[in-house]
């Protein structure tokens, strides 16, 4: 696999497309080597060549300030430690003019709601807006084959919200993306954001890059902090047992004995992975050593992480289901009392005290990053500042993309504006209430009518903002402030690099043979020759052409 770096670039065809997303899919879950039919080289673009294309970065100023800053590039969130007691209002005139209606395709993971006309929501939102949104809301967990379906016949919306976690099961999505979306330079570059789309400008310029496909500034990015995951804990066991966190992982290691007991229906871990190789300081995906290119399967660190983690299932401290099935919902078992620590986004914090605060005693709290040892710093994954993007149809009129984007900038004003209720909760009174914290709460109509819709056609710019669960914005904050000094410094911080989609379908084979590891199915052992085996399948072809990127951007 990947032994064909000249291989001729995707032509946009329905059985093309289809095979992609489907081949990717087959690919991922075989232990072996069967090549992608279609896989493009990747492409990548240098900060220099992408700042032509992209917004210049400018701070909404219209907006409530936040009560802990955050940082410009991302890596810390601004916290927010009460509702406003008047929202702004961000856009005083109606994006749409045209007299058009405006089709979109959106995921929803929810039920779906009733549409127009019998949706006040929605009803409500068009009218300010000043035009319909049509909707065609597909099933989240099945999007790939709405995706793949619709790129195939050519068809596609005028405003449509796509994933990046499934823009990398669709084989040379650059090019078909070229030939369907439209180039939003013309309309955002450099200061033209800031005049006509002030807070689509307010993302940060990274967000903005992970928009850029096949050299042009195609989707609209949905902002994200760079942390892929951190270890969470049960602070109400930890307190019983007069246990503190851990701090290196011969700490974690010596809490989760003194935890771990399964007579009594507990065990220390629910899930662990990710934690490990963190703190034994594996790189997000490539490091430079002596010169060279190096990946994180070859290094020292993901032998030591896999290791250890092995010793932790050999003790017995994870729970039974994890062991039989890594994708278990580690959720229940935390929430359930089952197990103590357990690895998440961080967006589950505030998930699980949604869902769990009714627990008596239900504590979950962050663990700062564990190091490999006292005195050792570890490498906190950079994960991609965008992971959802929306594009615009090509070959609309030029009024057409502007109202497009008219209503893509209404709909990312951020938290504490008019704008970001209607998008999120609706009206108030209507299909919200605010509680004595200040906490909007759905009325039964809008448990009903409300779902994440409008929020798809854009971004929305991070905010830290759960302050219905005390400490929680406030320990986010220091979490992020401390967690941030440890980011990889990858050597392709700052460029845009579209993943060889061949590389890509061997991340799920290789995850699975360490898991395997893991649970005893396969030997310590056996790691090295798997990565020599990786290697000779798309390793170091992989390295050529990530080689070549960073010399050609002074990084190597």
């Amino acid at each position: 696999m990947g032994d064909n770096p000249s291989r001729p670039l995707f032509r946009l065809q329905r059985r093309s497309l289809l095979q992609a997303g489907a081949g990717a899919a087959a690919a991922a879950s075989l232990a072996g080597c069967a090549a992608l039919d279609e896989g493009p080289e990747g492409t990548a673009a240098g900060s220099d060549e992408l700042a032509d294309l992209l917004p210049t970065y400018t701070p909404y100023e219209g907006g409530i300030a936040p009560d802990l800053p955050g940082q410009p590039d991302g890596s810390v969130t601004p916290g927010y430690l009460a509702r406003p007691a008047e929202p702004v209002q961000a856009v005083t005139e109606p994006p749409m003019t045209t007299g058009e209606d405006i089709t979109a395709i959106t995921p929803l993971w929810n039920p779906t709601p009733p549409g127009l006309p019998d949706n006040s929501y929605f009803a409500t939102v068009n009218e300010i807006l000043g035009g319909t949104v049509v909707f065609n809301i597909a099933d989240g967990n099945n999007y790939l084959d709405k995706i793949t379906t619709t790129l195939a016949s050519g068809d596609v919306p005028d405003m449509f919200q796509i994933p990046g976690w499934e823009i990398v099961n669709i084989s040379d999505f650059g090019e078909a993306a070229n030939e369907l979306f439209a180039d939003l330079s013309p309309y955002l570059a450099g200061d033209k954001a800031a005049a006509d789309y002030p807070l689509l400008a307010s993302y940060p310029t990274a967000a903005w890059a992970m928009g850029v496909f096949g050299g042009k500034l195609l989707g609209i990015p949905w902002e994200r902090a760079p942390y892929t995951n951190a270890l969470f804990a049960r602070q109400d066991v930890l307190d019983e047992l007069g246990l503190e966190h851990p701090t290196t992982l011969d700490e974690l290691l010596a809490v989760a004995e003194a935890v771990n007991d399964p007579s009594n229906n507990r065990w220390a871990f629910a899930s662990l992975d990710q934690t490990v190789q963190e703190a034994m300081g594996v790189p997000t995906l490539w490091k430079v050593e002596d010169g060279k290119l190096v990946h994180k399967f070859e290094t020292e660190a993901f032998a030591a992480a896999i290791e250890f983690t092995r010793q932790v299932f050999d003790k017995g401290l994870v729970h039974p289901d994890y062991v039989a099935d890594r994708n278990t919902n580690a959720k229940e078992i935390i929430g359930s009392g089952q197990a103590v620590f357990y690895e998440d986004g961080l967006g589950a914090w505030h998930e699980m005290f949604a869902t769990y605060r009714s627990v008596p005693g239900f504590d979950l709290q962050i663990v700062d990053p564990l190091a490999r040892e006292a005195g050792a710093a570890p490498t906190i994954w950079r994960d991609d500042p965008a992971g959802m993007f929306c594009f615009i149809k090509k070959d609309l009129s030029e009024e057409r993309v502007k109202e497009c984007l008219r209503v893509a900038n209404w709909c990312s004003a951020p938290y504490g504006t008019v704008e970001y209720d209607l998008v999120s909760d609706g009206v108030e009174g209507v299909h919200f209430t605010v509680d004595a914290e200040g906490v909007p709460q759905r009325t039964e109509l809008g448990q009903t009518e409300v779902a994440p819709t409008y929020m798809f056609l854009s971004g929305r710019a991070n905010a830290n903002n759960k302050f219905q669960y005390p400490g929680m914005v406030e320990r986010l904050h220091e979490w992020e402030t401390n967690a941030a000094a440890f980011l990889d410094p990858s050597p392709f911080q700052g460029l845009r690099v579209e993943m060889p989609s061949d590389l890509s379908a061997e991340n799920e084979p290789m995850k699975e043979a360490h898991h395997e590891i893991y649970r005893g199915q396969r030997e310590v052992a056996e790691w090295a020759s798997i990565v020599e085996d990786w290697r000779a399948r798309v390793g170091d072809s992989a390295r050529e052409y990530y080689t070549k990127v960073a010399e050609d951007n002074d990084r190597l």
